[in-house]
């Protein structure tokens, strides 16, 4: 059995797929398997799956499930006890994987691990603005503001992921975020002090082209993780009046530094 799971659902991904790719079939830890769901796509990215003879990937094309689904399937098809997961468009660096899987199994009870991250717009790669947070006491307090652990650096433990349901169908764009905010009832969480993985930013991603419905969404998960955990009530409102006027701007990012 593999030491880690890593799980990528791609749509369309043709143009990024292979640097995704590679950042997974070079890490320094070997012992690995990287299930692939080919989820409908209608450009090159079969044709690209298919020139990879590596035996640790395991690709699936299927017809378009949705995210939730398709990570849910691929989450329960795996052999591993600790999952990661990477967006198609973003890679990670050589030792995530090593400097995740040696940090989980140190901690029993950590259920999430993430990192810090950095951000690709364009040709340029920037630290984020998302504030970093790192230890489990702060991100309880944290997750009811903004959400704190970023999808593509999280390793998490396929047994709380399944006793917490997996991702829900009913949140189309911050599925993640509410992810999270259901594990933690089932064990703590931490953000590694390195940017291990290199998010893409640009005007067609997903949470870009659905900017609004996200940020509703969020709201949603906001308030349910302050009902769970607390945290401080006027920050709450600061970021939540702060959501309510983002929807008001135009939905897409603004992508300039």
């Amino acid at each position: 059995m593999p030491k880690v799971s890593v799980v990528t659902s791609v749509y369309n991904g043709e143009a990024y797929l292979k640097e995704c790719i590679e950042s997974i079939l070079n890490q320094t830890h070997r012992d690995f398997e990287f299930i692939i769901l080919n989820n409908g796509s209608t450009d090159q990215t079969p044709d690209i799956l298919n020139q990879y003879r590596d035996p640790r990937l395991q690709i699936i094309h299927q017809d378009n499930l949705g995210l939730s689904r398709s990570l849910n399937k691929g989450v329960h098809l795996s052999n591993s006890d600790l999952i990661a997961r990477l967006d198609a468009d973003d890679y990670s660096s050589p030792q995530r994987l090593e400097k995740q899987i040696a940090f989980m199994e140190k901690n029993v009870n950590v259920v999430l691990c993430g990192s810090r991250r950095k951000e690709l717009v364009g040709s340029k790669i920037f630290f984020s603005l998302v504030p970093f947070i790192e230890k489990d006491e702060n991100i309880r307090k944290t997750v009811s503001c903004f959400n704190p652990l970023s999808h593509s650096t999280i390793m998490f433990r396929k047994k709380a992921f399944i006793e917490a349901g997996g991702y829900r169908d009913q949140f189309k764009y911050a599925q993640d975020y509410n992810l999270w905010v259901r594990m933690l009832a089932l064990g703590k969480a931490h953000n590694l002090d390195e940017a291990l993985s290199v998010i893409r930013i640009n005007q067609w991603s997903t949470s870009n082209k659905n900017y609004r419905k996200q940020k509703l969404e969020e709201l949603q998960i906001r308030w349910d993780a302050f009902r769970k955990f607390g945290g401080n009530p006027g920050k709450v409102l600061f970021y939540s009046l702060k959501n309510l006027a983002r929807l008001i701007l135009p939905s897409k990012r603004h992508l300039d530094r």
